[in-house]
């Protein structure tokens, strides 16, 4: 890696994980296998982020009473 890069790469794992805007994030994944095991633990949540999934209750479809039926 570049020095500019490494030190870039070094300013951000200075921070903590959750004040990682973006741009830093996208670097840190792009050079993840730079980064020592614990660096990898730590960094995580950013790394590799949960998806949260929304459920919402189904509607059944009723029937309209004023609907044909093909047969």
């Amino acid at each position: 890696m570049d020095p500019k890069s490494q030190e870039y790469l070094n300013k951000i794992l200075a921070k903590d994980p959750e004040t990682l805007n973006h741009n830093e994030i996208v670097f840190l994944r792009a050079r993840v296998s730079y980064l020592k095991a614990a660096q990898v633990e730590e960094y995580d949540s950013v790394l590799n982020p949960k998806v949260k999934v929304q459920t919402s209750q189904k509607e059944t479809v009723k029937k309209n009473a004023n609907t044909k039926q093909a047969n």
